[in-house]
């Protein structure tokens, strides 16, 4: 396993490197003055914010339901918050190419209504910019937010380790303990801290995915007027986030020395709240489809043959199946859903679907021409990748990966004092013939 965790950090790091490469001859060619090259640097910027923006949620939110299943799962999750600073990074270059509220071709008294481009920032008396700038604001927030969280649940697991480490380790570890000793009032300022930062990021989360999916897709095709789009982005993170927790759990189930510590009731019961997820998601794509369908306005006909019939018409296909079909027959059965490897297989199958989504939406938005339009007049054509392409889109995925294990090797990837406390709240039993796992609700 260690051979294979070097492995895997040198193949990510290479991937990184590879992938600033490409950005760097992307910048020296193209510049930011348009914003249509960018478009597959700002489908792999919103899969990686879509997925690991969404991933610290899951150990706050069955924290606070009070499930014994999910404590493997927790730090699995609260881990994700390190990529939030590379989420700001990948995000500085994007506020730069978004279009201007109004037509920079014409003259200032040739302006009216229609010169501008649709957004839901309706007035912005701090200047044209402010939209980026917020954005930016909203995303820094959720980073920190996220990393609170993180630190504040392996406090306790600090303190226990800077006991026996040594070195750097020593000190590293002393530094985020600080003056924990395990009080009683310690326990309970960390668990109310743990819950008033869960709410929070829950709100700012789907707030910032809302304006994310909002500024970056909507607003640059014309006429594309859709309440339900930003609640399909957000169902798409919270079930594509669940998906590689399920698969990063197997992993270590399966060759990471974890498998005394995560059990299959895990992957059995998260498995059933992936299904729900699947089913919400389908819903909601079958909402925008049949409200757009009926409308039957030239615009609307116009949007959904460039998004899902006809431009990218066999990339919305894949997505659905990937996002529905597959992970919907693979949880049909019980059988599957009480494995370990069920769950996993779905997860990997809803990660591929959340990257042919933001492929499909934030590459078909940035090439649909001319944003200050009041209407989609003709359906644009399909964009390729280019080589550069290929390497921003490895290289983002890689420098989330190398982050991701960098933080494994410094934090331990169980939390382990809430598995002791799960332990303290369970034994088996005996009634009548049988013996049963018993349970106790931790209040």
């Amino acid at each position: 396993m260690p051979m294979a965790f070097g492995i895997a950090l040198a193949v990510s790091g290479l991937l990184l490197g590879l992938g600033i490469i490409g950005f760097a001859i992307r910048a020296v060619s193209d510049g930011f003055g348009a914003h249509g090259p960018w478009g597959y640097y700002a489908a792999i910027f919103s899969f990686i914010f879509m997925v690991t923006g969404a991933a610290p949620l899951a150990a706050s939110i069955f924290r606070v339901t009070k499930s014994h299943w999910r404590r493997p799962l927790t730090r699995v999750s609260e881990m994700f918050s390190l990529i939030g600073i590379f989420n700001i990074l990948l995000f500085i270059p994007l506020m730069f190419v978004l279009p201007a509220f109004r037509n920079p071709n014409l003259t200032p008294l040739a302006e009216n209504e229609l010169d501008l481009r649709r957004t839901i920032w309706f007035e912005v008396p701090i200047g044209a910019n402010a939209p980026q700038w917020l954005d930016l604001l909203g995303i820094a927030c959720l980073a920190l937010c996220a990393l609170v969280i993180l630190w504040l649940s392996a406090v306790p697991d600090m303190a226990q380790a800077r006991l026996r480490a040594t070195g750097f380790r020593r000190s590293f570890y002393g530094v985020l303990a600080g003056h924990w000793h395990g009080t009683k009032s310690q326990w309970l300022n960390q668990k109310a801290g743990l819950a008033l930062l869960g709410a929070f990021y829950f709100m700012l989360l789907v707030f910032m995915q809302f304006t994310i999916s909002s500024d970056y897709a909507q607003s640059l095709i014309p006429g594309w007027k859709d309440s339900i789009f930003p609640v399909i982005y957000t169902l798409t993170g919270f079930q594509s986030s669940l998906g590689l927790m399920l698969v990063i759990l197997f992993v270590l189930r399966r060759w990471g020395g974890y498998k005394g510590y995560i059990g299959i009731s895990l992957f059995w019961s998260a498995s059933k709240i992936l299904l729900g997820l699947t089913l919400l998601w389908v819903y909601h794509m079958f909402a925008f489809g049949i409200t757009y369908w009926y409308g039957r306005l030239e615009v609307e006909q116009n949007i959904l043959k460039y998004l899902l019939f006809q431009s990218y018409g066999w990339l919305f296909l894949a997505n659905l199946i990937f996002s529905f079909f597959l992970p919907f027959l693979t949880l049909l059965w019980n059988p599957v859903r009480r494995s370990d490897w069920g769950p996993a297989l779905a997860g990997v199958f809803v990660l591929i679907g959340a990257f042919l989504f933001s492929w499909r939406i934030f590459v078909g938005a940035f090439n649909a021409g001319d944003v200050y339009n009041i209407g989609l007049e003709h359906v644009p054509a399909f964009v390729g990748p280019d080589l550069w392409d290929v390497l921003i889109v490895l290289g983002g995925l890689g420098g989330a990966v190398f982050i991701y294990l960098l933080g494994s090797r410094l934090i331990p990837m169980m939390c382990v004092w809430e598995i002791k406390e799960g332990a303290m709240y369970q034994h088996m039993g005996t009634f009548m013939r049988g013996r049963y796992l018993v349970l106790a609700k931790p209040e």
